[in-house]
């Protein structure tokens, strides 16, 4: 539904995280609203039919309030963001470009019965021959609403692993010695 991102269509220079490097690029940065629309989706019923990642961690968390790996990564014309609505309900996102954010809500023409909590686990830092690896698990629980909620199920969304392209502190990061990987 994005199209090509051109200047003639409205699109301005961005970070575009292509290749193995952080660069400028027209529509760089439009990977905000897929991540944005991926994290508003994993708290609803909509299933994510197709999901990429960023394929490395072009910067440390300085500032991050989302968990690592937790976004959708797109990229004209190959990489894209598909959602599958499996219930009976209609859903409308909804968009407002703040002074230092983006916001959006996720509405729905029925209540919802459950609630969704998103969060990591097993998140680690690995040093494999001359590279630093970040590793996580993206899981959600979905529960009961109101008092004393009752967890219904959990389950693994992610597992996420990326190349790191930013300095970690030696004593965060584990050895993998098992692993010829470089």
């Amino acid at each position: 539904m994005v199209g090509n991102p051109t200047e003639i269509r409205g699109f301005v220079e961005g970070m575009a995280l292509s290749y193995g490097e952080a660069r400028q690029g027209v529509g760089g940065g439009i990977c905000q609203l897929s991540n944005l629309i991926h994290w508003m989706a994993i708290h609803s019923p909509l299933v994510v039919v197709e999901r990429a990642n960023h394929s490395f961690d072009p910067f440390p968390d300085e500032g991050r309030v989302l968990p690592f790996g937790s976004g959708a990564a797109i990229f004209y014309n190959y990489i894209d963001l598909v959602l599958h609505n499996p219930t009976k309900n209609t859903f409308q996102l909804v968009f407002n470009v703040a002074e230092h954010q983006l916001e959006g809500e996720l509405l729905c023409d029925k209540s919802r019965e459950v609630k969704y909590h998103v969060y990591q686990q097993a998140h680690r830092f690995v040093r494999r021959g001359n590279r630093v690896w970040r590793q996580n698990e993206i899981w959600r629980d979905v529960s009961t609403k109101g008092q004393g909620s009752i967890i219904l199920h959990s389950e693994c969304l992610y597992r996420n692993k990326v190349v790191v392209k930013y300095h970690v502190n030696a004593e965060q990061i584990e050895s993998d010695l098992s692993s010829t990987e470089q």
